[in-house]
């Protein structure tokens, strides 16, 4: 009988057995839940994946509502002419009432917020100066802009209150045109008896278009 050709080549090590998966688990240590099911192996509902459905798509809805709005804001270009509502300088009698009569319903919630203290609150007599109603617009709008139409986290109220809020504050508060002289009664720094523009502008302008 002839010898084995073969003989002297080392067969190949046995692979070894696949390892059981559920092996931990009936051991009681954990392990990893197939999508669907909960550690405990237990299934959900079928209403439990409706309502978790539902509320993702009620969350995405309001994203994308989000986002649409921006997009729109972005995209729409207004003519140069048009002024924002916002625009003192534009806006006839019953316009400034109103705005004025908004901006000051966030003012009364300011003071109740944070006027917990005599130097944080915006005093009484604030409508009286004009440089102090544009601050405060301006304020009021960055306000409704970190506060409004949002509907996932972003650093909009922190930036409120670093940036705009607390710096326009140290504005009206400290200055000589905004409510530093009124207290404890309101004073008008305005001068009373120079004009805003001197009688030499008309001259001034027909020499330019000389």
């Amino acid at each position: 009988m002839s010898e084995d050709p073969y003989a002297d080549i080392p067969l190949p090590d046995e692979e070894p057995a696949p390892e059981d998966t559920d092996a931990g688990n009936e051991a009681g240590e954990p392990g990893i839940a197939p999508a669907g099911i909960d550690v405990d192996g237990v299934l959900p509902t079928v209403e439990e994946l409706v309502l978790d459905h539902d509320s993702q798509l009620g969350q995405l809805r309001s994203d994308v509502d989000g986002l649409v709005g921006l997009v729109g804001d972005l995209l729409r270009t207004p003519p140069a002419e048009k002024p924002a509502p916002w625009n003192w300088k534009e806006l006839d009698g019953p316009g400034r009432a109103a705005l004025l009569t908004k901006l000051r319903q966030w003012v009364d919630w300011y003071n109740g917020r944070y006027g917990v203290t005599a130097d944080s609150r915006i005093l009484g007599c604030w409508y009286h100066h004009g440089p102090v109603v544009e601050e405060l617009i301006g304020v009021w709008i960055g306000w409704r802009a970190a506060y409004y139409g949002h509907q996932t986290p972003n650093d909009a109220p922190a930036y409120w209150h670093e940036r705009i809020l607390w710096p326009a504050f140290a504005r009206i508060s400290k200055s000589n045109w905004g409510l530093s002289a009124c207290i404890p009664t309101h004073k008008d720094p305005r001068p009373k008896s120079e004009p805003s523009t001197d009688d030499g502008f008309a001259a001034f302008i027909a020499r330019l278009d000389g």
